[in-house]
């Protein structure tokens, strides 16, 4: 029986990208770009604090935050809540969280009003302790 002869023409031209060593280098890379990411606090509002040069510091755990944007915007524990809705979600957050302590971080340019009903629909969902977040003042301000 006579045998083929194959040619190496055509076929012999085709090149084979091996794609596994790029899929493997791909997925290291997506690891190390995950692991150095920097992670920053999720907030929705922009807030400036003011200064303050005789205060407290308050312990490191906080559990229910409020936060009060220059134009009357309220953030709790990251939530956009409207005024109308702020009694029930500090009801539900303080049942939550266990925490009856509520830190307020308001905008320097934030009427006062906007403070002062937050502080007074925290009194009714029953929220014992009030604290106002402050930032300390630039030493270039300081005589």
């Amino acid at each position: 029986m006579p045998r083929q002869r194959k040619t190496l023409g055509a076929e012999a031209n085709k090149a084979e990208i091996e794609l596994t060593p790029l899929i493997d280098a791909v997925f290291l890379l997506l690891i190390f770009f995950m692991t150095t990411t920097v992670f920053v606090r999720a907030t929705q509002l922009r807030v400036d604090l003011p200064e303050a040069t005789h205060y407290d510091r308050l312990e490191p755990e906080k559990k229910l935050n409020l936060r009060v944007s220059a134009e009357g915007e309220i953030e709790l524990n990251g939530r956009l809540t409207p005024m109308g809705e702020l009694r029930t979600w500090l009801e539900s957050e303080k049942v939550r969280s266990g925490s009856s302590t509520l830190i307020i971080t308001a905008d320097a340019d934030t009427p006062h009003g906007f403070v002062i009903d937050a502080m007074e629909v925290a009194v009714l969902a029953g929220i014992a302790k009030i604290d106002v977040e402050t930032q300390e003042p630039s030493k270039a301000q300081e005589p």
